[in-house]
Parts: structure tokens; sequence; C-alpha cells
């Protein structure tokens, strides 16, 4: 790899991990969300998931419908914490460099993103586009370092091959 190839591929990693770090921030913030609200509160960040912000709606009504009981909204949050799970896993994977976990979560997103558009929710929906443009940018970024690096070790020369039957009649020394 030459001094071009490995600035080219440092900037290319870096543009990668920061648009699969997004899968994190998702995560995290979803979930503090659905903390405050199931805490009582009723502000959100803005990159956060329609998904578990309508779960959580769903599991107040439900709550207050019943008479207050904490039930419903315990198991919207064990529902938040799963799909919270999934972007970490969509994270984990991407991180990896497995190019399919990032498609898949920026569809999930995108999808979320139209969860945010059906209730009404436009501050989220244009927080979703923005985060949208960055994982997209990371992504990118993603296929063009595979293609690097596919491209660098085509280039590198083959390992010399083993002398297996030097190794095979080699008297094995003793200590």
């Amino acid at each position: 790899m030459d001094h071009f190839d490995e600035i080219r591929h440092s900037e290319l990693y870096q543009s990668y991990k920061s648009g699969a770090n997004w899968f994190y921030w998702i995560a995290a913030l979803s979930l503090v969300t659905s903390i405050i609200t199931v805490a009582g509160g009723d502000w959100r960040f803005l990159i956060s998931l329609g998904t578990t912000q309508v779960i959580d709606a769903f599991a107040d009504a439900i709550a207050n419908e019943l008479g207050g009981g904490n039930a419903p909204r315990v198991i919207g949050f064990v529902l938040d914490i799963f799909i919270t799970a999934l972007f970490v896993f969509f994270a984990v994977f991407a991180a990896k460099k497995h190019l399919w976990a990032y498609m898949v979560g920026m569809i999930v997103f995108a999808l979320d993103g139209l969860v945010s558009l059906v209730v009404g929710d436009f501050i989220g929906v244009l927080a979703h586009g923005v985060v949208l443009f960055f994982l997209i940018r990371g992504y990118m970024a993603g296929r063009e370092l595979v293609t690097l690096e596919k491209e660098v070790a085509q280039q590198l020369p083959p390992p010399p091959p083993a002398d297996t039957a030097a190794e095979a009649t080699a008297p094995a020394s003793s200590i």
C-alpha cells in the first residue's frame, strides 16, 4: 500500500466508522428518551426512534385507561429495549465491515422516519433525514473502503511457498 492509499484508507475508515457510530447514538438516545417517558417526563431527544415513542405513548394510554398501573409501561419499555438492541446489533456488525447490516439498519431507520411522518412529528422526520445523510455517507465510504482493501490485497505479492518437504525430513531437535 503506497502513501496515498494509506491516507485514503484512513479517511475512508474514519468516515465509515463515524457513520456506523450513528447506530449507537440512535439506540442510546432512543433508550434514554424511553426512560424519561417511563419516569413521567415529557421531552425527548431529536435523534430518537419514532417507533419507541409510539410504543411509549400507547403504553402510557393503556396504563391510564387501566387506572394508572405501571405494567403496560414496563411492557412498552421492554419492547423499546428490544428495538434499540436491534440498532446496537446494526452498529456492531456495521463496524465489522458487514455492509449488509449497514444497509438494513438504514432501511429500518428510514422506515422509522415514516412512523414519525405518520404521527406528524415533522421535526423527528427532519432529524431522521439528517442522520440518514450521515449514515449514507458512511455506507458509501464503507463500499469504497472494501473495494480499496480488495485492490490492495490483490497487489500484494503471494506468500512464499512453504517448504513442506524440507520440514518433513528435518530431524526434530531435542532440548
